[in-house]
C-alpha cells in the first residue's frame, strides 16, 4: 500500500469509520438535543463556535494582508516562501480559531507581521515566543504591554495618562479596568516569575517616592521588552 493509500479515509457505513472526536460532539448533541432548556447550548455547537472561528480568520488574513501592504518595503518576498514562515503562519492561524481574546490576536498579528518583515530572532527564540502567547492570558499580555509601551498601551485603550496617578495599587486597576486588583497582582507575579519584569508583586504594597507612569521606568527586562516588540505590528 502506497502513503497516499495509507492516509485515505476508510470508506464504508457503520460507527467505524466516524472519527472519535465526531463520535463525542455527536452524541452530546443528540443528548443535548432531548432537554430543552440545552438547545441554545446545541447552536453554540453546531452554529455559533464554527461561524465565530471562521470570522476570526478571515479579518485575521484581511489585516494581515494589509499590514504587509503597508509595510510592503520591508517585506523580503523569499522570507515568505520559507519552511520558518511558514510554520510560523500555521502556529499562529491555528493560535486565532483556537482564541478570541482582543490581546492574544493582536499579539499573533504582529508576530506574522514581524516574521514577514525581518524581525531579528532566531527561529527557536521567535516559536518559544509564539507559544508564550499561546500559553499566557490575555491579562498577562495586558499588563506587559502597559509597562512596556504605556503610552501606546493608553491610547490604544482610549484612557487619559493623566489618569494615572499614584502607587500601583492605585493606578493599575484604571489601567485595567474590570479586572480585581488581585488578579492583577497575581498576573504580575506571573511575568516576573517569566523573566519579562523585574519587580515582583510585592511592589503594589510597597511605598514609593514616585507616582504614576514614572513608576513603570526600567521595570520590563530585556526579554520582556524583546517579547512584546515582537507581539507589536511595527509601524510604517
Amino acid at each position: 500500500m502506497t502513503p497516499k493509500q495509507k492516509s485515505l479515509p476508510v470508506k464504508g457505513t457503520g460507527a467505524a469509520t466516524t472519527p472519535p472526536i465526531e463520535h463525542i460532539l455527536n452524541a452530546l448533541k443528540a443528548g443535548l438535543s432531548t432537554a430543552p432548556f440545552c438547545g441554545g447550548l446545541a447552536s453554540l455547537m453546531t452554529d455559533y463556535i464554527p461561524s465565530a472561528k471562521q470570522k476570526r480568520l478571515e479579518e485575521f488574513a484581511n489585516q494581515i494582508a494589509a499590514d504587509l501592504e503597508t509595510l510592503q518595503k520591508h517585506v523580503n518576498e523569499n522570507t515568505l516562501l520559507t519552511d520558518d514562515f511558514a510554520f510560523m503562519f500555521e502556529k499562529c492561524f491555528r493560535g486565532v480559531a483556537e482564541n478570541y481574546q482582543t490581546e492574544k490576536l493582536e499579539a499573533f498579528r504582529g508576530i506574522v507581521v514581524n516574521s514577514a518583515t525581518g524581525f531579528n530572532a532566531s527561529q527557536e527564540e521567535r516559536e518559544y515566543f509564539v507559544n508564550l502567547v499561546n500559553s499566557l492570558s490575555g491579562l498577562h499580555l495586558r499588563i506587559l504591554k502597559f509597562m512596556a509601551v504605556p503610552l501606546v498601551y493608553l491610547a490604544d485603550m482610549k484612557i487619559s495618562p493623566n489618569q494615572i496617578r499614584g502607587g500601583f495599587s492605585s493606578f493599575f486597576p484604571v489601567a485595567i479596568p474590570g479586572v480585581n486588583l488581585e488578579v492583577i497582582k497575581s498576573a504580575f507575579g506571573d511575568l516576573y516569575q517569566y523573566g519579562f519584569i523585574g519587580t515582583d508583586k510585592s511592589i503594589f504594597v510597597t511605598m514609593t517616592s514616585g507616582q504614576g507612569l514614572s513608576l513603570l521606568g526600567g521595570r520590563v527586562t530585556p526579554l520582556g521588552t524583546r517579547f512584546i516588540e515582537f507581539c507589536m505590528v511595527r509601524r510604517p
